[in-house]
């Protein structure tokens, strides 16, 4: 009677062990590899880019293959520039691409103009697949590192120097050098025209505008009497507030202070909020370039001969009408012969005018009569305003003993 249920238990054993030895084990389930999913997949992705004068242009290559088992009738792609500080990616263009049937692949190549928001930098390109033109991405492709470099802004001025135009007081109808230097005039309405050019790749960002106040370049005795503005120049009027885009220019209308130095050069400064940054020199018409010279170490039994050249930047011929050269403490410097701003017509006797863009030059002779340093300023009268040049020179002792000679102090071409 006991032996029955014993035979059936070991019976029901066998049986539920065979079966469990047919079925997998839970652990050899999670570990068996998953189907790869079958959609349309972006390879070969290839990347060049060329700055052009209007943006950076990037060529994107790439392949679309549909492992799916069902024809694609509409395919789009997108392309993004992924910046390489981890910030977010920026959309650059699209692309739509033909029916691909199943089990068919696509080779495609576009180009596209980054636009004028992205910053300079490098990048990563991507690109982007999916069926509808603002879907989700279903399949990307991503460059292992930086494709494309986008150059800086770069601001360029039309003309590095610029002149601005003098009041008509300056002028030197029937007023001498004097009278000239210690006019405070009223501003002129005629202004100098800056233009600004972004030759780089980026938007230069937000640009600000400053005048930077230069030399005065007046000798003491002239200094007491002039105006002494904190800046000589103001702008008048420009179209440079906002981001400058590549290939843009804009442009700064500049015009004189009231009371303003009409020998001094200061300068206009552009920057771009993204470190782009350009200066542009506001100068007189007619100026010594440099305006200041040091004729050294002289003893004071020798001389030193220095050569200054006028420039006339105006867009009209001047003609120089007189000219003056003046010292601190004595005659010790003196114009030599040699200079050709006083030619003068042989017949008429009118002085030769410097053409516009053109220039001449006058030569200063130094000879120390004493040691020490000796400070000159020469200047000249034009049509096209006055200009004005310092000198310095230093007077050692020499074998010979001291005798002043002075030489010529001052001419005048009104003939």
């Amino acid at each position: 009677m006991l032996k029955t249920p014993l035979v059936s238990l070991s019976l029901l054993a066998a049986v539920a062990a065979a079966t469990l030895t047919g079925l997998p084990s839970t652990a050899a389930a999670e570990t068996a590899p998953a189907a790869a999913p079958k959609r349309v997949q972006v390879t070969n992705l290839t990347t060049s880019y060329a700055p052009t004068a209007l943006g950076t242009e990037v060529t994107v290559g790439y392949t679309l293959k549909n492992r799916t088992a069902f024809p694609r009738s509409a395919q789009f792609v997108r392309f993004y520039l992924l910046p390489q500080d981890g910030s977010k990616r920026a959309l650059f263009g699209r692309a739509a691409v033909r029916r691909l049937p199943a089990g068919d692949s696509l080779t495609a190549k576009a180009t596209r103009r980054v636009g004028q928001r992205f910053v300079e930098g490098d990048y990563r390109v991507r690109v982007c697949y999916s069926r509808r033109p603002q879907a989700v991405c279903t399949s990307t492709a991503v460059t292992p590192r930086a494709a494309v470099t986008i150059t800086p802004a770069r601001l360029t001025p039309a003309d590095d120097v610029v002149p601005v135009p003098l009041p008509d007081e300056f002028l030197p109808e029937g007023r001498s050098f004097r009278d000239v230097a210690g006019l405070r005039a009223e501003a002129p309405a005629e202004s100098a025209r800056v233009v600004l050019t972004n030759t780089g790749q980026a938007r230069t960002g937000a640009l600000r505008l400053a005048i930077e106040a230069g030399e005065s370049n007046l000798p003491p005795l002239l200094a007491r009497r002039a105006a002494d503005p904190s800046t000589n120049f103001e702008v008048a009027a420009t179209t440079c507030t906002g981001s400058l885009a590549p290939g843009r220019s804009c442009t700064v209308d500049v015009v004189r202070t009231e009371g303003s130095n009409p020998f001094a050069s200061d300068r206009l400064v552009a920057t771009g909020a993204r470190g782009a940054v350009a200066g542009v020199d506001l100068v007189a018409p007619v100026r010594f370039a440099p305006s200041s010279q040091d004729f050294g170490d002289v003893e004071v039994s020798d001389e030193a001969l220095r050569t200054f050249v006028l420039h006339n930047d105006s867009d009209e011929d001047v003609a120089v009408v007189d000219g003056l050269l003046s010292d601190t403490d004595s005659f010790y410097f003196a114009f030599d012969d040699d200079f050709t701003c006083d030619d003068y017509n042989l017949e008429t006797g009118a002085p030769r005018p410097i053409p516009a863009g053109g220039s001449c030059t006058v030569s200063v002779v130094f000879e120390p009569g004493t040691v020490g340093d000796h400070l000159a300023f020469m200047a000249l009268l034009t049509s096209g305003g006055p200009a004005l040049a310092s000198m310095t020179g230093n007077g050692t002792p020499g074998d010979a003993p001291v005798e002043v000679r002075p030489g010529a102090r001052s001419f005048h071409l009104a003939r």
